[in-house]
């Protein structure tokens, strides 16, 4: 304990002086002599001859290694007051957007005219912005992987609750699913080239800012500069075993030298549900019930149980950022505040964060420092989906409220179905309060010009404090005798990574090589606590004094113990790492990229605990070869393809694969100690699981063929082409173990593969590109097929999985090889009856009744993952008018509505409402899954539509005002019954204790959550 004590105190004595070294360097920079110096202004424009603010300008002293480098003002004009007399220097400017390849040189003398002018040209092609890869950086031109890089200006716009969001619709390959956008708290679904994995989620691994596992959540959307989406192996293979499912490398926003920059955006959001399930009211349900026959339960109102769980949302959001500095120095700061609220009553969200990151130079340019210091405090209140899930339920001849002013309740009615979801959402508070630091420090020391050895250290530290209580007036309190029930945990998350490396890179006359090594120790510490207990006198505790509640110490064998626990929990896992690349070109035309990472993890079994994942991937560029040199059609044309092996991580929780202990809660083994007369029952402990000491990754092996292009005058037509095929192995997940020799029935192993191949297009086109008109289009899709190609091994045999449920022991969704991912499975309909039965065709093709259908007549009812994705996006700007459109859809998939088996049953007419669609179809039948219910889940989608406006300003004060207004989700054209066919893309496993399990694109039928159009009205302001 004392070894940890220290371990810890060191650390904090490392960040201390790391945040003290930056004030030190600084007052270094500032030392600089002012002897024998000159000044040298200049001016930069763009190519219509407006001046541009904020361009990057280096000046570098001829014949020797001294460089300065600044920004130009609000007007476009830069100095440089402390060059060398008599010295020629070469003025460089960048620009995101333009050329850099210009030079102007020239000489500093005290007193002359030293005042230049640099034009700016719009850069024809991507090829020389700069691509994160991972470890470094590369010019586009040069990048042989399939890596696709998204610029803040390129964002999807308006409320953004998860970072990722940014990229909807953006990405050839990368789907991600939105459907909640209006539930603050919920994070989007996304794959990258489709499912990697049958046990876990198949998202890429999240880098930002160099640190693997970031947590996107702690980040403000407006810090965010860029983000690079690393798609094939062979990009991604540099992160090995936790970049099976591709890599998202988000790059956050730095200072620029310069004069000091402010800015603020801020936005106001509403929305309003997109569409609703049409239920019958109170006059279709009564009548419904007399035509019909039923004992109709009138109690004289007319409610509209959804619009009286919902309201009309109003969100806000604020950014405010300072950047600036020296040409040693930069900086940057900005406060975020969010205040969101959900569609529903009590669903709201309240985040702040701070940001500082500063970068420094010094002694002589040979040392590099940067910090990045992130705090955020996020306060949730959920939203219910049960209670909402209940406004389809309800009877509508309900009230709300009795005329005393209390809750309408029924308890009277069978298995306690008719309970009031506007008191539940009253009665019940559920929150969490996340804190989460960031901070990480690096440095770089320049040995010589081509090497420079580095070291970083990232500490991420996520607490998470929750509170769940139920009142004791809450229909299921009342209805169960809990009185009351609280719940109160506290999970800590500590995530540290140290990462040394060593860079060369130099040119050998045509030759270029850059190559990097490095080390990486990565620390994951969680733990915990938790307790509930039940049996309140009084609703004032709310879970502030869990031990108020009678429960937890009733030990009484009749006593109700819902919801009554304790415990605790903490668990460690180390990753170690050694990794290598080297990337080789020839007169930047033959192009060679080869990397190697090799890891070792506590998660995996004893004989297992390395593995190896390399990468090599080769391009050549075409278009410089003296056959297409000339061309008049190809201006860039480059053929790149590359191998890769990544691996998966994220399924193998720590200690799987040993032999852990624990107690038997069932109570079947509880042992007596003592005499007969005086003794007392004990809870023993024993094993948990197997123990399985041949654990190991998930394995991906990827080969990928791609084609980058741009054609015509300027390249104004250019994009790319990508084919891959992945092979994924050991796939991880839970297989029957033989007893004996093993203890349990079930053990955690590696066995089966799985395939994805697919293809991808992107296309860009500058259709106008005007002084004061510019329309540019870019277009992705991709087509991803999908196959479980086996899910046993020779130790391990499994034909099929039942994977997920829509009522307890009603499975929809299996695993079966041949078969996609989840696939729908059950009995194919035939028809209804003309007393409302099913019928359903057998194996031999023959229409029989419901009780003549065994599981050997099912079959496979169609994918639920999309085979087709795209996104359109169409950007205008005239005159000081902007405008974008994102058009983006998915398609070659099926979808269930699971509502549809209780809403459209006539059977159920008693215990729920009915969907005015089950009027005219007349089933009366207990309800079954199959075919009946499987649909189209193809749809296309405007999903952003975004209006702005630039006010032109001549103020000292205030650069540039844009105000704009967005509207997401505004039209969905689809087939689909449900709300919304844009659900859930991944499968993340069966709970084996839940009732119902949904996976991808099956909504749910005892959960809902409505589809909402969301509306923007924002401002950005540059002082």
């Amino acid at each position: 304990m004392n070894f940890l004590n220290n371990s810890y105190m060191n650390k904090i004595k490392l960040l201390k002086k790391v945040f003290w070294l930056p004030c030190v360097l600084l007052l270094i920079g500032l030392n600089a002599s002012a002897q024998n110096t000159a000044t040298v202004t200049g001016t930069v424009m763009n190519e219509k001859g407006e001046l541009l603010p904020g361009v990057t300008v280096k000046a570098t002293g001829a014949g020797s290694k001294e460089s300065f480098t600044t920004a130009t003002n609000d007007k476009g004009l830069f100095v440089f007051s402390k060059l060398k007399e008599g010295t020629n220097y070469t003025l460089t400017a960048s620009y995101v957007g333009y050329d850099n390849n210009n030079s102007t040189v020239v000489s500093a003398t005290q007193g002359g005219n030293n005042s230049v002018l640099i034009r700016l040209q719009p850069s024809n092609n991507a090829l020389n912005e700069v691509v994160v890869i991972g470890y470094g950086t590369q010019k586009r031109e040069t990048v042989t992987g399939a890596i696709t890089t998204v610029r803040a200006k390129d964002f999807n716009t308006g409320q953004i609750n998860d970072p990722v969001a940014l990229l909807s619709g953006k990405v050839a390959g990368l789907n991600v699913s939105n459907s909640s956008r209006s539930d603050p708290s919920a994070t989007v679904d996304f794959s990258l080239r489709g499912p990697s994995t049958l046990g876990s989620n198949s998202q890429p691994l999240i880098v930002i800012d160099g640190v693997p596992g970031g947590n996107l959540q702690s980040i403000a959307p407006n810090d965010i500069a860029s983000i690079d989406v690393l798609k094939d192996g062979s990009a991604a293979s540099i992160y090995g075993s936790r970049a099976t499912g591709g890599v998202i490398i988000v790059t956050t926003k730095r200072g620029r030298a310069g004069a000091v920059q402010v800015n603020y955006s801020g936005y106001v959001t509403t929305s309003s549900i997109a569409k609703k399930y049409d239920v019958l009211n109170a006059q279709q349900y009564v009548k419904f019930g007399q035509d019909n026959n039923f004992s109709v339960d009138n109690a004289g109102a007319n409610t509209n149980w959804l619009d009286a769980v919902t309201r009309t949302p109003i969100s806000h959001s604020h950014n405010l950022s300072l950047s600036g500095g020296t040409d040693k120095t930069t900086y940057y700061a900005s406060l975020n505040y969010r205040n969101l609220q959900g569609i529903d009553l009590k669903n709201d969200r309240e985040f702040a964060s701070g940001t500082f990151r500063l970068n420094t130079k010094a002694f002589n340019d040979k040392v590099d420092f940067g910090i990045i210091i992130e705090n955020a405090y996020d306060n949730r209140n959920y939203g219910n989906s049960g209670a909402l899930a209940q406004t389809l339920n309800m009877n509508p001849t309900y009230p709300v409220k009795n005329p005393d002013g209390t809750f309408y309740e029924r308890f009277d009615i069978p298995y306690g179905l008719q309970w009031n979801p506007v008191a539940s959402i009253e009665h019940t508070t559920n929150n969490d309060k996340i804190k989460t630091l960031s901070a990480t420090a690096n440095v770089g020391y320049h040995i010589i010009p081509s090497l420079t050895a580095g070291v970083s250290y990232s500490l991420n530290k996520i607490d998470d404090l929750s509170g769940y209580y139920v009142s004791r007036e809450d229909f299921f309190q009342i209805n169960n005798g809990t009185g009351g029930t609280a719940s109160r945990s506290e999970n800590n998350y500590t995530h540290t990574v140290l990462e040394t490396t060593l860079g060369y890179d130099k040119n050998f006359g045509d030759h270029h090589l850059n190559a990097v090594a490095g080390y990486g120790y990565e620390d994951e510490f969680s733990e915990g606590f938790s307790a509930g207990n039940n049996s309140f006198l009084t609703d004032a505790f709310l879970y502030y004094n869990i031990g108020a509640g009678n429960a937890l110490n009733n030990l009484s064998p009749t006593a109700n113990r819902g919801g009554v626990f304790e415990g605790s929990y903490g668990s460690k896992s180390t990753l170690l790492s050694y990794f290598g690349r080297i990337i080789y070109d020839y007169k930047q035309r033959y192009l060679l990229n080869l990397s190697i990472r090799r890891e070792g993890s506590s998660r995996l079994g004893a004989n297992n605990k390395w593995g190896d994942f390399p990468g090599v991937s080769a391009g050549w560029i075409l278009n410089k070869e003296n056959f297409l040199a000339n061309s008049n059609v190809i201006k860039n044309l480059k053929l790149r393809a590359g191998y890769g092996i990544t691996g998966n991580l994220g399924v193998l929780e720590p200690y799987k694969s040993l032999s852990t202990i624990g107690a038997f809660y069932g109570g079947t083994q509880s042992g007596y100690f003592g005499t007969p007369d005086n003794g007392t029952w004990i809870l023993p402990y024993g094993p948990e699981i197997n123990p399985n000491p041949n654990l190991r990754w998930e394995t991906k092996s990827e080969i990928n063929i791609g084609l980058d292009y741009a054609l015509l005058n300027g390249g104004w037509l250019n994009g790319s082409i990508d084919v891959y095929d992945r092979k994924i192995k050991n796939l991880l997940g839970h297989y029957s173990a033989q007893q004996p020799s093993y203890i349990f029935p079930d053990i955690f192993a590696n066995a089966g593969e799985m395939e994805n191949k697919g293809i991808e297009l992107a296309v860009n086109a500058r259709l106008i590109s005007k002084r004061d008109l510019t329309w540019n289009v870019t277009l992705t899709g991709a087509y991803n097929k999908n196959e479980v190609i086996a899910i046993s091994n020779d130790q391990f045999f499994s034909s099929a999985i039942l994977a997920t449920r829509y009522s307890e022991d009603a499975f929809t969704q299996i695993l079966a090889p041949g078969q996609p991912l989840a696939v729908f499975y059950g009995p194919r309909f035939a028809s209804i009856t003309k007393n409302g039965k099913f019928m359903f065709y057998n194996s031999q093709n023959k229409a029989v009744p419901a009780s003549e259908i065994t599981p050997s007549d099912y079959t496979y009812l169609g994918n639920s993952i999309p085979k087709y994705s795209y996104g359109f996006t169409n950007t205008f700007t005239y005159k000081h008018f902007d405008a974008s459109i994102l058009i983006k859809g998915a398609a070659g998939f099926k979808a269930v509505n699971a509502k549809r088996i209780f809403h459209e049953n006539w059977s159920y007419y008693t215990r729920y409402n009915l969907f005015t669609s089950a009027i005219n179809n007349k089933l009366k039948d207990n309800p079954q899954f199959s075919s009946y219910y499987v649909e189209d889940g193809s749809y296309l989608k405007i999903d952003n539509i975004t209006i702005g406006y630039t006010i032109p300003l001549k103020s000292l004060y205030i650069k540039n005002i844009h105000v704009y207004a967005t509207g997401a989700n505004l039209l969905t054209l689809t087939g689909f019954s449900g709300v919304d066919p844009e659900m859930q893309i991944n499968y993340y496993g069966q709970d084996p204790n839940s009732e119902t399990d949904f996976g991808p694109s099956e909504e749910p039928a005892f959960s809902y959550y409505p589809a909402t159009r969301v509306f923007t009205f924002g401002v950005d302001v540059n002082f």
